[in-house]
Formats: C-alpha cells, structure tokens, sequence
C-alpha cells in the first residue's frame, strides 16, 4: 500500500474523534453525546468550560485547515466563550466541531506518505501536525471528562 502511514493516521484520528471509537478510551464524540449546554457552560475556579474546550478544538483543526488551503491563519481567542449559550448554539457549535473534522480529513485524503514529511510551518511536517491534533484530541477528551466529573457525571 502506497501511502499506508496517511490512511494509517486518519484512521487514528477518526477513531479519537468519532462515536464509539475512542483509541484507549472515549472519543471526542463519546464524551460529548450527552452534555447539555448548561454543562458545557460550566465553569469552577480557573478552568475552561467544556465549551471554550470545544471552540478550542474547532479553533486548532482549523488552523490546520488554513495551512492545508494555504489560507490565512485565524487571530481570534481559540477558548471562546459563547455570546449566547442556548441549547440551539450548543447543538450549533457540536456541529461545527464535527464538520471542521470531516473538512481535516477530507483534505487529507487526497495526501500522500510523502506529503507526511514536507514542512507546513511553525509546527513542523504535516505528519507532527496531524500527530499533534490526534495527541489535542485524546488530552481534551480527557479533559473533559473530568470537567464532568468535577459536576458529578460520569460517563
């Protein structure tokens, strides 16, 4: 197989990010199934919400996005917090995150293993990028599931 480390990679990526899919754990999308948007605007003490968590994610895939359309780089805050967090801008914001994942892995899909060593900017190659949002992924996922345990909910 030609290009066996990228299809390998999306593989890894996708089983982080999509339902019942998780690497050693839950998945992005495990963790998130049953939040509510009062959960997700939760905060204590000094720690993000699991929706700044969520704009974070979207934020660091699209960064990526832009290196790949060789686009211009997003400036804006990465943790935002919500202007209205309704339940309508929850599901809104959940969409997003997992069109801006599909969009990444789409793109993806037309490189090659030797596109996995050209160097694509301040974060390296293309393969330490996508090893960095696979590694972003599982932290976050974690992250938020203690967040959920912090309020009492466990998966």
């Amino acid at each position: 197989m030609a290009n066996k480390r990228i299809s390998s990679i999306i593989k890894y990526m996708d089983s982080a990010f999509k339902k019942n899919g998780g690497l050693w754990s839950h998945s992005i999308l495990d963790v998130l199934e049953n939040v509510t948007h009062k959960e997700a605007i939760w905060k204590k003490e000094n720690i993000h919400s699991i929706w700044e968590i969520v704009n974070h994610l979207i934020f660091g895939k699209e960064y990526l996005i832009n290196i790949l359309e060789e686009k211009e780089i997003a400036s804006e805050e990465d943790f935002k917090t919500p202007e209205n967090p309704s339940e309508e801008a929850w599901k809104d914001t959940l969409n997003k995150l997992e069109e801006t994942q599909q969009r990444l892995i789409e793109l993806l899909k037309d490189k090659t293993d030797e596109d996995l060593e050209k160097n694509i900017g301040e974060y390296g190659t293309l393969e330490e990028n996508l090893y960095g949002i696979l590694s972003h992924d599982c932290y976050h996922a974690g992250q938020i599931v203690l967040i959920l345990q912090l309020m009492g909910i466990s998966l």
